[in-house]
């Protein structure tokens, strides 16, 4: 008997966690003017480790859907070529417009409350700064809200400065930080710190055109541009002009370049027809082929190309994503300095 009490107990204990991941029903309810059959609306979201595509055809502007959510989740609805972003969480969640798709709001439930409060305070910003003074400020009163995180990822930008960055994570509520997707950010600004300026750059082996294994740490005595790129990458091959004319410059002052490659399995005849193209061929270029999964790429976090480290002789990080007449520039006022 006694032993059954504890079963007991124990199974009361375990109640709250193992409802704490059910899924829970939700259900969106549309009214987007007056758009009818054959016009549909297509939702797109994440329930658990299933990636969910539903649609719905809209009946004098009405539209349905409905299911279950394990936990809150960033959706996307289009309709009628025109996309908006929203929260999926439990609850009856409202679309509405008096017209078109184009003025679509979101109401019913707290996220989409906090979304809609986020996007009115944005408004009246007219630049980058001012906007992310908003966000900091919309962190700061709404910590644990899973739009703050959003908010956070937006000031970040696709090249965060971790250090800056971290201060604004640490207005998160702690709850907030246990979430699997906001504890993963946290590593990754964690791993960002490994390159930032003024840190050792991450040594490295990766294969060359020929096969030929090349160490970052073998061009120790030199400044490097360690520059990441690839050949299907549009803006990179924009850049890469800048990057040449630099090279031509300083090539005869210890300064040279290591390009490393993001293209992707089976596309080596392409990453040696644009070294070829773009006149790229006086310095070293590695690659694994293994696209965003290149493991230079992940060492050096890399989410976006092109993006370039400038070392200095001993290896330290001086500087970062250089682009155009900068890299010239602060070769200039580098090499200036030591000759």
């Amino acid at each position: 008997m006694h032993t059954m009490k504890k079963i007991i107990a124990a199974i009361v204990v375990l109640l709250p966690l193992l409802t704490t991941a059910q899924a829970r029903p939700f259900s969106i309810r549309g009214n987007i003017g007056k758009l009818d059959a054959p016009v549909k609306a297509y939702i797109y979201y994440q329930s658990g480790d299933v990636y969910v595509r539903d649609s719905a055809i809209l009946k004098k502007g009405v539209f349905f859907f409905k299911g279950t959510i394990e936990q809150p989740s960033r959706s996307t609805v289009i309709i009628d070529d025109q996309r908006f972003n929203f929260y999926i969480e439990p609850g009856v969640i409202s679309m509405e417009s008096p017209d078109s798709a184009a003025h679509t709001t979101i109401s019913g439930t707290p996220l989409n409350t906090d979304l809609n409060n986020l996007r009115l305070a944005l408004k009246p910003a007219t630049d980058k700064a001012g906007r992310n003074e908003i966000m900091k400020q919309f962190i700061k009163e709404h910590p644990g809200s899973l739009v703050s995180f959003d908010a956070l990822k937006e000031y970040a930008g696709i090249m965060p400065d971790p250090f800056q960055v971290e201060l604004v994570y640490d207005y998160l509520s702690a709850g907030l930080k246990a979430n699997k997707t906001v504890a993963a950010y946290y590593a990754q600004l964690q791993d960002l710190k490994k390159t930032a300026v003024g840190q050792p750059a991450p040594d490295f082996t990766q294969a060359d055109t020929a096969g030929n294994n090349v160490s970052l740490h073998d061009f120790k005595g030199k400044y490097v541009l360690v520059d990441f790129w690839a050949s299907w990458c549009k803006p990179c091959r924009h850049e890469n002009p800048a990057v040449v004319s630099a090279f031509n410059a300083y090539k005869d002052r210890d300064f040279t370049i290591i390009s490393v490659s993001l293209d992707a399995p089976g596309a080596k005849e392409k990453w040696m027809k644009a070294i070829h193209d773009d006149g790229l061929a006086g310095w070293t270029h590695v690659s694994d082929l293994n696209f965003w999964g290149n493991a230079v790429a992940k060492l050096y976090v890399i989410q976006s190309i092109p993006q370039n480290f400038l070392l200095d002789k001993e290896g330290k990080i001086i500087a970062k994503n250089l682009r155009g007449k900068e890299l010239e520039t602060k070769l200039r006022e580098v090499i200036a300095d030591t000759h």
